[in-house]
């Protein structure tokens, strides 16, 4: 009777284990937490698009899972076995991903290579490839972007005061407050006098890891000298800007401390929580050299009174695909279609990602501004309007050619660096002489090119 009765518990137990080991895995996609809802529907759709197509169901569950972009790259690393079969990452990832004999595989289809051609910017088609021993391939499919803008307090800085330095710094003088915090003295969000660029031109003689190499990274041309010497007046002048501190950006705001700040959109939320109606969103500021702030201007008068726009890191999101995934015949079907046009102002609408697709502004009737309906959602349109404009004056991160590039950036002390002259040091070290910014600036150099100062 008891082992009738323990064959009678156990079979409906090992009825459920067989079940579940004939059940496939699903095909699993990893995107923002912003975003899980929004792409969760797009591959329950595209499942209903591939029975249309081939008449059949598609083989497999797809799984969304909301990761920590920030982290998957390095978190797909660790094991690529437990990670998604399509994984979402900055652009900036691409050399770790591909290190060695690569984590993730290329775009096969001749269709999505053509469909990423069309419809990215040129820098954004070159910032997705990669080599692996020697031969070059697509790895990423770009479907969102990003770039820094400003958030300022319209209370106390017009509309046209905000257009450059030199019109917030009055206002701030005006109103006896400080006109810029930033969010981090890192190399991205501290790096908008770095990269500024002719007004006209939209370049300078700036090299950063240019055609993926360490030997081109010159920081030292006058005019990138003169923008870090004018950005020593920004931050070292009665009212101007001023190092994070810790009681943070948003309580500068918030307190009105401060009437602006440099930051992305991932700042939005926090910028709209401190500074409410008042706030108010622009591409970042232009500035004019002078005869103060030109660097050695005996030999470079020529730049006197010529106009200069901060510069960004603009950068793209973009689907990966593991290269252990049991369902890469699958992928690239999937990736032409979360990356289509369509799917871009959808998830725009949907989840405020910014498109990828170098025509949205022209193109995507939901970011025209007679569009808008609500206070909110002409915020929104703000907030996409100045980043997509912000890209003329940006450049993407170079750092996914080579694992280096980026660490040497980031974390072998250039940005501490560069913090340090733009503010003189907070008085511990004269740095306001033409002959110390070009000592630390090619110091900086070295340590892009080597990871050491000298």
């Amino acid at each position: 009777m008891r082992k009738s009765l323990i064959i009678a518990i156990m079979l409906p137990i090992l009825a459920l284990a067989l079940v579940a080991c004939t059940q496939k895995k699903p095909l699993e996609i990893w995107v923002g937490i912003e975003s899980q809802a929004f792409y969760q529907e797009k591959a329950n759709e595209y499942k209903e698009i591939y029975k249309e197509k081939t008449g059949k169901d598609f083989p497999v569950n797809i799984s969304v899972k909301a990761v920590d972009t920030g982290t998957a790259g390095g978190v797909f690393l660790n094991d690529p076995t437990t990670a998604g079969d399509i994984i979402t990452v900055a652009h900036d990832n691409l050399g770790r991903l591909i290190a060695g004999s690569s984590a993730i595989a290329p775009i096969q289809s001749e269709s999505l290579i053509n469909q990423i051609n069309n419809d990215n910017h040129e820098v954004y088609v070159n910032a997705i490839k990669g080599k692996v021993q020697g031969e070059e391939y697509y790895f990423g499919v770009p479907y969102i972007g990003q770039a820094l803008i400003l958030y300022y307090n319209k209370q106390y800085i017009s509309a046209e005061q905000v257009q450059s330095w030199e019109g917030i710094l009055e206002a701030a003088k005006a109103a006896n407050k400080q006109a810029l915090s930033i969010t981090g003295t890192d190399g991205f969000n501290n790096s908008f006098l770095l990269l500024a660029v002719d007004e006209e031109t939209k370049t300078s003689s700036l090299q950063l890891y240019d055609d993926a190499s360490f030997e081109n990274n010159y920081a030292t041309g006058a005019d990138v000298l003169s923008f870090l010497k004018y950005g020593q007046m920004l931050f070292t002048t009665p009212n101007g800007a001023k190092r994070p501190t810790d009681s943070g950006w948003q309580v500068e705001l918030q307190q009105g401390v401060s009437l602006s700040v440099v930051g992305g959109a991932w700042h939005f939320n926090s910028a709209k929580a401190a500074l409410g109606a008042n706030l108010g969103i622009a591409i970042l500021p232009s500035f004019t050299l002078t005869e103060e702030t030109v660097y050695d201007v005996a030999n470079n008068s020529e730049l006197v009174g010529k106009t200069f726009r901060s510069g960004t890191f603009a950068d793209v999101k973009m689907f990966v695909k593991n290269k252990v995934s049991k369902y890469s015949e699958y992928l690239d079907d999937i990736l032409a279609y979360f990356s289509s046009k369509e799917v871009q102002e959808e998830s725009f609408v949907v989840a405020n990602n910014l498109p990828a697709y170098k025509n949205a502004t022209a193109e995507f009737d939901s970011l025209k501004p007679e569009n808008a309906t609500t206070p909110d959602g002409k915020l929104a349109l703000e907030l996409a309007s100045a980043q997509l404009d912000m890209f003329q004056y940006g450049r993407p991160q170079p750092f996914g050619h080579h694992v280096n590039f980026n660490f040497y950036y980031y974390s072998k002390n250039a940005p501490e660096k560069i913090m340090d002259l733009l503010d003189n040091a907070r008085g511990q070290e004269n740095f306001q002489t033409d002959a110390k910014i070009l000592e630390v600036m090619k110091k900086v150099e070295n340590i892009w090119k080597t990871g050491k100062e000298e």
